[in-house]
């Protein structure tokens, strides 16, 4: 591409548009295994320098057929959707900020980030129903964009359940609203002689010609962000259509969005945490169900090498927890650690009830901890907020801590959010450690038991060409077992390059064509997000394999 399009591109969005090369290497990965240079950061200030932007593309994309737009806030995608070799939108340097709340309606811009939005609606007992460990570090648009999970899903799913509005900039260039409709509302848009009348008719028509094959292809699990999700935009039940599902999940393939409805949901007021500790992987088949029966608010847990990371650089979170309450976690998490004596557990399980009152909360801890007592388990009871927040912080910081501690090996997520049913763990679990083993990969594991949704991230040497060997064949080896328990091969981190080539694997290619032609109606000429999804490839995924020196950063 030559420089001259830039320049249109920098006089058409003035002082909008980054094309340095150092800034351009610091946007070039994300938090996957894949890095892209884009050719130009542009980082616009409202949705008018998008349609602009989203225009520009558009009219020149015939004579310079590379051209594309990338949205990008915080960069924490697993997935590699949130790196391009184009343009890149970065929504964080002007697209933020919480716009109203209204009752439990909160209106925000996509490049906010969650540790901003976290306080401001506690400070009104509120929170929302999904949000990822990356909290510290994530956007809510990058959460919509991903249809993230987290921690509360096993209650309350992904986050396209809690999606209301949203407002969408086209391939026409130009801002739209979308929201669940009537049929009588959904009627009106399609008698409409217009663009977005188009739009609306084509995926009407494709859903009610495929009703039965898209309802049925929905994976049988708590929680799924593969493909996009025809399966929740009409239903013949209730007469509603609602786009808002279709771009949640989207990863900015179908158009760029450039603002935010969400529900949120009221704050519990009392919680406890029962801490179970397992010297083996193997008691987790008969532990889980036992789990289950008593309702827990959130089931979660991660490993040995996750807990050592996380009491060894607990200074890390010094910072961003600020020293008093830094102080105060690390207290903690020290007196409970010295009782192991130096052998630290297999897997830790951490076990969260909620009530009205601290007493209720107490008594459903209490129950849970007599009826796993006949496992002879080591068992701690955190009885409120204070006790529970330093295991709460490492969990949630496990990648990083995985990124920035292990000096040796990368932590290369590509196996890394399977899910099937809870019930299907004790044949599941044993079936891909024997994938782990014959493979020789150190992995690490983490996730939402109660989902049965799994973070197994393994430790490569992912510059090496023996290592990236192993990456197809285990995702060939993978793919069967998790259907043959009907689950996905991401709960909550979606497709993008890693998974997107394996869609038609995972759901047929009927389901596959139905997602590639939603692609091509919203996206004729594939400026948005190229690359991921529908029209990712293996050998093009391959290509862009990230290097990275010790410390697990950009050379």
């Amino acid at each position: 591409m030559n420089g001259e399009i830039y320049t249109e591109l920098s006089r058409i969005l003035k002082n909008k548009v980054l094309l340095d090369e150092a800034t351009r290497l610091a946007y070039s990965h994300d938090a996957s295994i894949y890095e892209m240079v884009p050719q130009a950061i542009v980082q616009p200030k409202s949705a008018t320098d998008i349609e602009k932007l989203v225009s520009f593309v558009s009219n020149n994309k015939t004579s310079h057929p590379s051209l594309s737009l990338t949205p990008r806030s915080a960069g924490t995608d697993m997935s590699g959707a949130a790196v391009g070799n184009s343009i890149l939108i970065d929504m964080t340097a002007h697209m933020s900020g919480i716009e109203a709340l209204q009752d439990k309606l909160l209106h925000v811009r996509p490049g906010t980030f969650m540790r901003d939005i976290d306080p401001y609606l506690a400070d009104n007992n509120l929170m929302l129903g999904s949000v990822p460990a990356s909290r510290a570090l994530c956007t809510i648009g990058g959460m919509v964009g991903n249809n993230s999970g987290g921690e509360q899903s096993l209650r309350y799913g992904n986050t396209q359940r809690w999606v209301r509005e949203l407002n969408v900039v086209l391939a026409d260039g130009q801002s739209y609203t979308v929201k669940p409709l009537t049929k009588k509302e959904l009627d009106a848009k399609m008698a409409s002689k217009t663009f977005e009348g188009s739009l609306y008719k084509q995926i009407y028509d494709l859903i009610e010609a495929n009703y039965d094959l898209i309802k049925n292809s929905r994976p049988k699990v708590n929680k799924n962000s593969m493909g996009y999700n025809l399966w929740d935009v009409w239903d013949r039940g209730s007469k509603i259509f609602d786009l808002t599902q279709l771009f949640a999940g989207s990863q900015g393939t179908l158009g760029v969005i450039t603002d935010i409805k969400v529900e949120a949901l009221p704050k519990p007021k009392h919680s406890g945490l029962l801490l179970a500790y397992l010297m083996s992987p193997k008691q987790l088949g008969d532990i889980i169900p036992i789990v289950m029966g008593h309702n827990p608010a959130t089931f979660e847990g991660f490993d040995d090498i996750t807990f050592n990371l996380g009491v060894k650089y607990f200074s890390t979170f010094r910072k961003q927890l600020g020293t008093k309450e830094w102080l105060k976690q690390q207290a903690w998490l020290l007196r409970s650690v010295a009782r192991f004596r130096g052998h630290l557990p297999n897997i830790l399980l951490m076990i969260e009830f909620e009530g009205e009152t601290q007493q209720e909360v107490y008594d459903k801890i209490s129950a849970l901890h007599d009826h796993l007592a006949a496992f002879k388990l080591r068992m701690d009871v955190e009885k409120d907020e204070t006790e529970s927040a330093p295991f709460w912080q490492i969990r949630r910081a496990s990648l990083a801590l995985l990124r920035n501690k292990v000096k040796d090996k990368y932590a290369s997520p590509f196996i890394d959010d399977m899910t099937v049913q809870p019930k299907y763990l004790p044949e599941f679990l044993p079936k891909v450690r024997k994938i782990i083993r014959k493979y020789n990969l150190p992995a690490t594991l983490a996730g939402h038991f109660g989902d049965g949704n799994f973070h197994i991230i393994p430790l490569m040497d992912i510059e090496n060409r023996d290592d990236q060997a192993k990456l197809e064949p285990v995702m060939r080896e993978l793919i069967p077992i998790v259907l043959q328990y009907n689950g996905t091969m991401a709960g909550e981190h979606n497709d993008g390059m890693i998974r997107g080539p394996w869609l038609p694997a995972v759901f047929g290619d009927d389901m596959y064509q139905l997602f590639k032609h939603t692609k091509e109606i919203f996206d004729p000429q594939y400026i948005f997000n190229p690359h991921k999804k529908t029209d990712a490839s293996w050998d093009f995924s391959m290509e862009h394999i990230r290097t990275h020196n010790n410390n697990g950063l950009i050379k």
